[in-house]
C-alpha cells in the first residue's frame, strides 16, 4: 500500500453536484460518475494535443475547476491557484496523465497495451510500459491480499456475462467452468518488462483499478504543480490533497440506494474516498436481476451489495479494495479492513428480507459528519 498522507482511526452512468456550506468544498459521491456542466471535446492522438478549457469556481476566489471524459466516464478537476492561468498550467500536466493511462490500459482501444496482451499473451510475453507493469503488479497485491476477490484476469467472465445479457439466458455451469479455468492472477507470467499468460484465453481488464490509478497520477502532478489543496473525481473515485480550508476536513456526500433513507456525509482528510456497488449497474437475464461485479472466485455475478464506500490512503487502492469488498460481502470483507491501517468502509447489503442494512468497519463511523 502506498504511503500514507493522513492518519485515520483504525477503524458507477449518474450525476455529480457540489455543494458549498461554511466554506467547505463538498462532493456527491455516486456510483458511475458526474453529468457536467461542460464537457471537452475529445481529440484524438496524444494527450499533449489536448487544449483545456478552466473557469473559476462560482463563489470560490482562487478556486479553479475543469470538466472532461476520461476512462469512459466523466471527470472534473478542482484546485487552488495563483491564477486562471497556472491552473490551467496544472491541469494540463494532470489531463496528460489521465490520458496516459486511457491510451494504455482501455480494452476499447485496440492499440493499447492491455488490448495488445489480450490479443497474444498466451502466445508470448508482451513488452508493457513502467506503468501498465505497476498497476498489473498492484492488481496482483490486492489479489493476494483479498483471497482472489479481486482480479483483473476476471475477464473471461465478464465477457461471458456480457454474452448472456445479449443471448437472454444464464450460462451453464460447463462455460462458467470453462470461463473459470482461464482467470486467476497466478496464470500472469511476469518476465522483467514483459507479461504473459500460462493457460489460452485469458485476457486482463483493468478497469477495476486503472481508473483510480489515473486519479493517483493527476492528483500527484496536480501537487508538483504547485497547487496546495483540490480534488480529481474520475466517475466517483475522489482523492483529495491538502484541505479545503484551514482547520477543516472535506465533505463527501455519499448518495444512497434505493430503498435506503438514511444519508451519509464524511468529514476526512486528505485521502481517497470511492464507490462501488450494483444498483446503477445491473442488468437482466431473463427474470434475474444481475450485478455488473463478477466474482472471480465462482464465476457468478455478485448479489444483493447496493452500494460499498471505501476510504483508504490511496485511489488506486481504495479503486481495488470497493471491489473486492463487493465481492466478499460484509461479514468477510470488514474482517479484511479491519485489519488494514487506514482503511475504513460503509457496506450496504441485502438481506433475504429484502432490506438494505449498513455495516461500518471499525473506525467509519468516527468519520461521518453529525447532524
Amino acid at each position: 500500500m502506498a504511503a500514507s498522507q493522513f492518519s485515520l482511526p483504525r477503524r458507477r452512468r449518474t450525476q455529480m453536484a457540489d455543494r458549498r456550506r461554511t466554506g467547505i468544498w463538498t462532493v456527491v459521491i455516486v456510483l458511475a460518475g458526474l453529468t457536467a456542466a461542460f464537457l471537452f471535446q475529445r481529440r484524438e492522438g496524444s494527450p499533449e494535443s489536448e487544449d483545456v478549457a478552466v473557469r473559476e469556481v462560482a463563489g470560490k476566489p482562487g478556486r479553479y475547476e475543469t470538466l472532461l471524459s476520461v476512462v469512459g466516464t466523466d471527470a472534473r478537476l478542482e484546485a487552488v491557484a495563483r491564477s486562471k492561468s497556472h491552473a490551467r498550467r496544472m491541469f494540463q500536466q494532470a489531463v496528460e496523465q489521465m490520458r496516459m493511462v486511457e491510451l494504455r490500459m482501455s480494452t476499447y482501444r485496440r492499440e493499447s497495451e492491455v488490448s495488445r496482451l489480450n490479443a497474444t499473451g498466451s502466445q508470448h510475453p508482451v513488452e508493457l510500459s513502467e506503468h501498465t507493469l505497476r498497476v498489473l503488479r498492484k492488481a496482483v497485491e490486492m489479489s493476494k491480499l483479498t483471497g482472489g476477490a479481486f482480479d483483473v484476469t476476471y475477464a473471461p467472465l465478464r465477457t461471458l456475462w456480457r454474452r448472456a445479457q445479449q443471448e437472454g439466458r444464464l450460462p451453464g455451469a460447463d462455460a462458467i467452468e470453462e470461463a473459470l479455468a482461464a482467470v486467476g492472477h497466478t496464470k500472469l507470467i511476469f518476465e522483467e518488462s514483459r507479461v504473459g499468460f500460462a493457460v489460452p484465453g485469458m485476457e486482463v481488464d483493468l478497469g477495476g483499478v486503472a481508473k483510480g490509478y489515473a486519479v493517483d497520477l493527476a492528483t500527484e502532478a496536480l501537487q508538483a504543480g504547485g497547487a496546495e489543496a483540490g480534488f480529481v473525481d474520475i466517475g466517483g473515485d475522489l482523492r483529495f490533497f491538502g484541505l479545503p480550508a484551514p482547520g477543516q476536513r472535506w465533505r463527501v456526500a455519499v448518495r444512497s440506494p434505493p430503498g435506503v433513507q438514511e444519508t451519509f456525509t464524511l468529514s476526512v482528510p486528505a485521502c481517497a474516498v470511492t464507490t462501488s456497488g450494483d444498483y446503477a449497474r445491473s442488468f437482466q437475464v431473463g427474470d434475474r436481476r444481475l450485478s455488473h461485479i463478477v466474482d472471480p472466485r465462482t464465476g457468478w455475478p455478485v448479489a444483493n451489495m447496493p452500494s460499498v464506500t471505501l476510504v483508504a490512503p490511496d485511489a488506486t487502492t481504495a479503486d481495488a479494495l470497493a471491489t473486492a469488498v463487493s465481492v466478499m460481502g460484509p461479514e468477510e470483507g470488514l474482517k479484511l479492513v479491519d485489519s488494514l491501517p487506514e482503511v475504513e468502509c460503509m457496506i450496504m447489503a441485502r438481506g433475504q428480507d429484502d432490506i438494505v442494512r449498513t455495516h461500518m468497519s471499525q473506525g467509519f463511523a468516527s468519520l461521518l459528519e453529525g447532524p
